[in-house]
């Protein structure tokens, strides 16, 4: 992944210049002007500064464009529990969703 491009894509799209964006994320104008104009990559920090600035995590800036899909809570509950099982016993138990989920 380019990471400069989906930046600066991000950026336009959004309508924002690189000025405006150096005043939402609190980051010097000259850092993301070596960013913009030489390619330079950010820093971790700097990369979140400039995404929470335009509206999306870090997550959905390297998922670049794909649904981020999160756990309910019922379903982070079942992964727990599965985790306990013994080897025997996720067996059975992915043989029984999938005999389920045939029906």
């Amino acid at each position: 992944m380019d990471i400069v491009k989906r930046l600066n894509d991000l950026r336009l799209e959004r309508n924002i210049s690189v000025y405006r964006l150096a005043e939402l994320s609190g980051l010097n104008q000259s850092t993301l002007a070596n960013t913009f104009s030489r390619g330079t990559v950010p820093s971790i920090a700097n990369l979140e500064a400039m995404c929470q600035s335009m509206g999306i995590t870090l997550a959905q800036f390297f998922n670049n464009g794909e649904e981020i899909q999160t756990l309910t809570s019922d379903e982070i509950k079942l992964i727990s529990e599965y985790r306990k099982l013994t080897p025997t016993a996720k067996k059975a138990l992915n043989d029984l969703v999938e005999a389920y989920n045939k029906q």
